[in-house]
């Protein structure tokens, strides 16, 4: 029984670990430095050349304006004048929203916070017996949800038909009692379902037989709404002889005025509403209305008269404005009307006249309205107004307009294009206009200059080719289908253009290359195809640097070819849908739009995806501004198979009419070498840098999802294994007959090293033993507290206790010293801090009836649950440790007699030559060694011993380093064992288990839980970037394997619970977040336990204090 050997992994020079650290510092060095390199390359924009598509811009010609009068302004009635409102503080903000203008939801966007309810034209009558046609925008129902989701919304309800209003509609559906209720229901509904806050009723040019009707409607209307506490507002023309203002009121919650179109698009030019007109008009209404349920409409909008048109055209502020800098005309301020207005003819001949509301305008009618204290005010519409009219309108600004930042004309929300075609690139970015203006004694403003006109975004246009077809594919590139388009496009001669998504470019490299090797245009989609739009701009910047980064590293050429994800059609409606195309600009960008889109990544059917593509590009409009020749189609993102079908269908048939199929760089005049300059000289290192790190990435990223699946299918796998071997072996046990006369004599050996605070417990215990033939050998293994002392005074009476006391030599000397001493056919070895039940002794002694039998495993369990940590250890032992040895049992593949309770056959121990010092695990050693030398080794589940386990993390880490270890020096030193047959199930089951499980698993655990996290924080970051067209497969089966996990995991706990009837199944409750965190205290102890076994030092048994927590009667 030498114990003189070195231990495992010992290395007294050192080389070992001096080469491994050098190996670690170099590995970490290099890629510290290339991860440095490659997100300095990722915010530094990469080098491309400049150049213009910036085609010459068009002058327009000026004209006069025309004088007009107005009718004197009408004194405001005395008793309003000092009245209060009933109302609160200040008067309400209302928005009247529209879909067919993208402006509009730019508006309530960037004002949202200063509207307190929304009136969308998202209503409108019909005929039939459903009387409603709804149309809902989910993009601003998602806004109010994210912004301001208690915001009341109150659509409007119209009887707006073909872009006019239509009176018959509204006679019918009012006509009788019958008509009138379903349409009340289908309101109620529409209301109900949608929770909408109540409606506002816009019905408008009622012939004057259906007033009566509409009367009688509204009465009925409100006796619905009002008993479920839903809100009416009417709104009402400012001033027409056939409406009984005062009787709608009676049952509106609010009636909203109207007060614009003095002048309308079918009449002559005029002020569209003059101040004396509504300064009149609306003292006339307020001495029959309550300022307390009045809302008084403003509008902020123009109107376009030509002497050429029969109908002007309405015109936002900023189409107003715009239209008189592009013509260079004067914008008067009618000092009659106080109205603004401007004249100009454009190149036809053709003479114009435009009258708009603006910011000053309102302000004016604003002051007015203020002396009769209204409910609140109302604008038509978002979108169209001035941008500064928020300086003086809305929130808090309606009561304390700040009148100074009248003077900025905020730049609007439309955007301005010159040229023609479907290839973009922003020449000129927002200017914000000024103007002057004086006040009258009375705080009106009467003169009004603009000094400079505001600007918006210009756009240059270009790429009108009429006979030329460029084929454009998204989304790509996909292992799938990508290949599979490129084939086809060769087959048939024909150039395309790809717009790559970075990501899939990274898992899909070859087919990058082969895109640019088979001569087609290759262009940035982003890197994880988010809305750039909803994006800050670093990330946006990111998104694109990576993806150019990407190209550049895979074929040694750039590209300047970028398409926004999400961007529809080549005429982007507003500011934020510009700006992913402005900061394209910043770094180096043009912008390829398209007009052609069948929509095929919907799977519309083949033939659809060909008749759309046929109809856009043959079925030429007259209009030259929508004209397609840029068809979009998607070689990712999908199923693909209808696309490509299509498209041998849609080069054959566009051939056949002489159309000429080309790239992106064709159509727009330039040579590739110019679009996809090859990577200078300078940013090859770079380049050739980043190509590593990508690949280094995806390796990452493959290596973890592989990770994780392999952990979840072997994870599993092994639960369901051991749990299924558990019952089997258990079952087969019960039918084991144990022979209860079989009585050898038994030596309890106890190792003491300071253990004179537990040991008279532990001892107590043994004395207790219902088994009579036994001899306690206590071996106080050099102490220094007063271990043999304690144990003298309490025992050194007891005939069954012998006391040896030696120098400190560790665990297994002592119990090597006690073997030599003992007289037993039976060596139970005990730790000083376990308890024994009555039996223990008797169920270990028993097992070795069997001569096969070299050792007996005892069921080791927590004495001490005193709090989470504990309780933890007591669910492991349970539901791990003990269920184990239950399942390899009947494999005879034991790893480990537990030092806490075990048995010895002493022929065997000693055959094996007694315990070793050369492991922290001599337990785990001892245990290798007996069954290679062909004994069984049996587990005794009666065999029952309560332990002290740590309390703290620090000592759970200490010990669990300890056994951690100790594992790894075992399975190095009997590694000869593993996989060999003469040692059966232990080298081909039990060692493996425990080099994956133990070993390899505790390292790469923790990375599986990151991926899970990760994969959350990728679902939300998803979500934020992709808010409406977010899908999570991906995610939902990540979330539905891992809980798949769990549910086994918790099945398998569930199995060893079982077999434990004395044990509370409530700390069943525990297993998640202890499994959780026993991950994270293993991987650190594990990686610390591989760190020193590269060290090759000695490590010592870092004795965890002991604390006497075990009750005496458990």
């Amino acid at each position: 029984m030498s114990d003189l050997k070195l231990p495992v992994f010992y290395a007294p020079n050192g080389k070992r670990w001096k080469r491994a650290r050098l190996f670690a510092v170099s590995v970490s060095t290099f890629v510290f430095i290339l991860i440095a390199v490659f997100f300095f390359s990722l915010y530094a924009t990469p080098f491309l050349p400049a150049f213009s598509i910036r085609a010459k811009p068009i002058s327009s010609s000026n004209a006069s304006a025309p004088n007009t009068a107005a009718p004197e302004p009408a004194e405001i009635p005395a008793q309003f004048e000092a009245s209060p409102a009933e109302t609160g503080a200040r008067p309400l903000t209302i928005g009247f929203y529209v879909n067919y203008d993208d402006t509009s939801y730019a508006s309530l966007k960037r004002n949202i916070d200063k509207i307190d309810w929304l009136a969308p034209e998202w209503v409108r009558l019909r005929d039939g017996d459903d009387p409603l046609v709804l149309d809902f925008d989910q993009k601003a129902l998602d806004l109010i949800a994210r912004e301001k989701p208690q915001m009341p919304v109150l659509p409007l309800v119209q009887n707006y038909k073909d872009e006019v209003w239509n009176p018959q509609i509204l006679a019918r559906q009012v006509a009788t009692k019958e008509s009138r209720q379903r349409l009340i229901d289908a309101l109620a509904k529409m209301v109900e379902t949608n929770k909408f806050s109540g409606l506002t009723i816009d019905l408008e040019e009622v012939p004057s037989k259906s007033q009566a009707n509409l009367y009688e409607f509204m009465k009925e209307l409100s006796a619905t709404f009002h008993a479920r506490g839903w809100l009416i507002a009417q709104a009402v023309p400012f001033d027409n002889p056939d409406w009984n203002y005062k009787a709608y009121a009676e049952f509106s919650d609010y009636l909203m005025l109207m007060a614009y179109d003095e002048h309308w698009a079918t009449g002559g030019p005029g002020a569209i509403a003059s101040q004396g007109w509504f300064d009149s008009i609306l003292a006339k209404r307020m001495k029959e209305l309550n300022p307390a349920k009045t809302i008084v409409c403003l509008g902020n909008y123009g109107y376009d008269w030509s002497n050429r048109e029969k109908e002007a055209s309405e015109v936002s502020f900023q189409e107003s404005v715009l239209a008189a800098r592009d013509s260079d005309a004067k914008i008067s301020f009618d000092t009659a009307t106080q109205n603004p207005y401007f004249s100009y003819e454009e190149d036809d001949g053709s003479h114009h006249t435009v009258w708009f509301l603006d910011a000053v305008t309102a302000f004016n009618e604003i002051r007015t309205a203020q002396k009769f204290k209204p409910f609140g005010y109302a604008l038509w519409r978002l979108g169209s107004e001035d941008p500064s009219l928020w300086s003086v309108f809305g929130g808090d600004a309606t009561a304390q307009p700040k009148i100074e930042d009248l003077k900025t004309i905020r730049y609007g929300y439309d955007i301005d294009f010159e040229g023609i075609g479907e290839i973009l690139q922003v020449i000129a970015e927002p200017q914000d206009g000024s103007r002057t203006f004086k006040f009258a004694d009375g705080g009106a403003i009467h003169a009004e200059t603009y000094t400079a006109t505001p600007s918006s975004y210009v756009i240059q246009r270009t790429g009108d080719h009429p006979g030329m077809v460029a084929l454009t594919f998204d989304d790509g590139p996909d292992p799938d289908w990508t290949p599979r388009i490129l084939d086809e496009l060769k087959k048939e001669n024909v150039p395309a253009t790809f717009f790559v998504v970075g990501s899939y470019g990274q898992e899909n490299p070859e087919i990058i290359k082969r895109i640019v090797a088979d001569g087609h245009d290759i262009g940035n989609h982003s890197f994880t195809h988010p809305n750039l739009g909803e994006l800050p701009q670093p990330v946006t910047d990111f998104e694109i640097n990576a993806t150019q980064r990407l190209i550049q590293s895979l074929t040694g050429r750039s590209t300047t070819l970028f398409r926004a994800p999400y961007f529809g059609d080549a005429e982007p409606q507003t500011s934020d849908e510009v700006e992913p195309i402005v900061e394209a600009k910043k770094l180096g960008y043009i912008t390829v739009g398209l007009h052609v889109d069948p929509d095929d990544w919907q799977t519309p059917g083949t033939d659809e995806i060909v008749n759309r593509t046929i109809d856009g590009i043959t079925n030429q409009t007259t209009d030259e501004d929508v004209r397609g020749q840029i068809v979009l189609l998607h070689d990712g993102g999908g199923d693909r198979s209808q696309t490509l079908a299509a498209l041998p269908r849609i080069i054959e048939t566009l051939k056949a009419k002489g159309y000429k199929f080309v790239t992106v760089s064709q159509l727009a005049g330039l040579p590739q070498e110019k679009t996809m300059p090859f990577v200078a000289e300078n940013e090859r290192v770079i380049t050739r840098a980043d190509g590593v790190a990508f690949s280094m990435f995806w390796f990452f990223d493959k290596t973890m999802k592989w990770l994780f699946w392999l952990g979840i299918v072997l994870g599993t796998g092994r639960l369901l294994f051991i749990a299924l071997l558990a019952v089997w072996s258990h079952f087969r046990k019960t039918k084991t007959l144990v022979d209860e006369g079989f009585q050898p004599f038994v030596s309890v050996i106890v190792p003491a090293y300071n253990e004179e605070r537990v040991i008279v417990k532990t001892l107590k215990s043994l004395l207790k033993s219902d088994y009579p033939n036994l001899e306690i050998i206590v071996v106080d293994d050099g102490s220094t507290d007063e271990t043999s002392r304690t144990v003298r005074e309490n025992f050194g009476d007891a005939e069954k206790v012998r006391l040896y006391t030696l120098a400190n030599g560790g665990k297994a000397n002592a119990l090597n010293y006690g073997l030599k001493r003992a007289r037993g056919e039976v060596i139970i070895g005990l730790d000083a801090d376990t308890v024994f039940t009555p039996a223990t002794i008797g169920e270990l002694a028993r097992q070795f009836a069997d001569a096969a039998v070299g050792a007996v495993a005892g069921n080791a369990k927590v004495g001490n649950r005193l709090n989470m940590i504990t309780k933890w250890q007591a669910l492991e032992y349970i539901t791990s440790q003990n269920l184990d040895r239950r399942a390899f049992d009947g494999l005879n593949a034991i790893t480990v007699v537990p030092g806490a309770v075990g048995a010895w056959r002493r022929a065997a121990l000693e055959q094996a030559g007694g315990f070793e010092s050369n492991t922290l695990a001599e337990d785990q050693d001892l245990t290798l060694r007996v069954r290679q030398l062909g004994y069984r080794i049996a587990y005794a589940e009666r065999a029952v011993a309560y332990t002290e386990a740590p309390d703290t993390f620090n000592g759970l880490a200490k010990q669990r380093f300890r056994w951690s270890f100790g594992t790894l020096q075992c399975m190095w030193k009997h590694r000869r064992a593993l996989f060999n047959r003469k040692f059966g199930a232990l080298g081909f089951l039990a060692m493996p288990n425990v080099w994956v499980f133990q070993i390899l698993f505790p390292l790469v655990a923790p990375l599986m839980d990151l991926m899970f996290l990760w994969t959350m924080v990728d679902y939300l970051i998803q979500r934020l970037e992709h808010p409406k067209e977010f899908i999570a497969p991906h995610v939902a089966e990540v979330v539905y394997y891992y809980a798949f996990f769990l549910a086994v995991d918790l099945l398998a706990a569930a199995v060893g619970f079982t077999f434990e009837r004395r044990e509370k199944w409530r700390l069943l409750a525990w297993l998640p977040v202890q499994r959780f965190g026993y991950r994270q205290i293993m991987y650190s102890v594990m990686v610390k336990s591989v760190k020193n076994a590269f060290k090759g030092a000695v490590v010592g048994w870092n004795k965890v204090e002991r604390k006497a927590t075990v009750s005496e009667i458990v």
